[in-house]
């Protein structure tokens, strides 16, 4: 397969994200084409891209697309006529810990590749966003698919087209203007769009291949993303490949850039940033990405405590607090936790 990464992003304040992702890329994937979407790039981005040959900048707006709502605008053009194409798209706040490659080549080129959402979120399962869209049902997932990572293939065209299609209807247009809370779920966000159309019957002949939690990918940040129970098996596992940091970003919290007000609940998130696999994996790149760090580093007693203690492990440094989460959340604050 001729592979391509795809990158796309037009939000304020995200470069630092992308230079992760790229690092991380080309030290895993040396001489893989990476195509990055970055509307108007701001100059001393567009310098340090310079640094990285692989890398193809495509600095004008995609037709249609804003925010996160640019996934099939992006991939389509890089499937082109080339019937052996993989395109494989990877969110802006996603770093690999290891080369991919070795988990596309599993699939095989009908297969549709995605990672798990926790399953801490809200609403699992594919029926009912394949209801809400008035979809006639096919496969009945019962666990959310996460957009941070798709992988796709010419027969994956038509799913494609159709996402588009969806994130172009009026109603759905509409909803992407209100606040996420005032959202039905099938309206929420690009991947739910995607959940909704692979739980339809027009694309039940799509097999998946899921990159589960805990064994290919880590959704990084908050207290319940990261599972006990996956954080136990991960200290028999190797490091998972992708490191994701979902939710609000870690050098937006550890920078003092919450928009939260409430102190206790800023301590909570850094706490939980501080020990995180994606801060610790991003503190290798500290140098070269020409940006501030300071957020790498541990500010707090608690989070240099369990940095130590979990001895520098993914799994084990935020073991201690997904226990507190998982215990409140027996206790029935699972409305909480989820939120926090």
């Amino acid at each position: 397969m001729n592979l391509t990464y795809c990158l796309a992003e037009d939000r304020e304040g995200a470069e630092i994200g992308l230079k992760l992702a790229i690092l991380s890329l080309a030290d895993h994937c040396p001489g893989v084409p990476v195509v990055l979407y970055r509307p108007n790039p701001i100059p001393s981005f567009v310098d340090w891209l310079k640094q990285q040959p692989q890398v193809r900048l495509v600095a004008e707006p995609l037709d249609g697309a804003s925010s996160w709502n640019c996934k099939p605008q992006a991939m389509l053009p890089l499937l082109g006529d080339d019937p052996e194409a993989e395109v494989v798209w990877v969110d802006s706040d996603l770093m690999v810990s290891r080369d991919p490659r070795e988990l596309f080549r599993r699939l095989s080129i009908e297969t549709l590749g995605i990672t798990q959402e926790p399953p801490s979120h809200p609403d699992p399962g594919v029926r009912l966003r394949a209801e809400g869209w008035g979809f006639p049902p096919g496969n009945n997932y019962s666990f959310t698919m996460n957009s941070c990572v798709v992988r796709i293939t010419q027969h994956h065209r038509k799913l494609m087209e159709r996402w588009l299609e969806c994130l172009q209807h009026p109603e759905y247009l509409a909803f992407a203007q209100r606040p996420l809370s005032e959202r039905p779920v099938h309206y929420r966000s690009d991947q739910d769009v995607l959940n909704a159309l692979l739980g339809s019957a027009e694309f039940q002949h799509i097999p998946i291949g899921l990159f589960p939690n805990g064994q290919d990918v880590i959704h990084s940040g908050g207290a319940l993303a990261y599972s006990l129970s996956e954080r136990i098996r991960g200290l028999f596992l190797k490091q998972p490949t992708f490191i994701h940091a979902i939710s609000i970003k870690p050098w937006m919290v550890l920078g003092n850039q919450d928009p939260w007000s409430s102190p206790r609940r800023w301590w909570w998130r850094s706490l939980q940033q501080e020990i995180s696999p994606y801060v610790a994996l991003a503190r290798g790149y500290r140098n070269r990405v020409d940006e501030p760090t300071g957020w790498m580093d541990a500010t707090s007693g608690w989070g240099r405590c369990l940095r130590m203690i979990g001895f520098g492990h993914w799994a084990l440094c935020g073991l201690p607090v997904t226990l507190v989460a998982t215990w409140i959340d027996k206790l029935g604050m699972t409305h909480k936790i989820r939120k926090d």
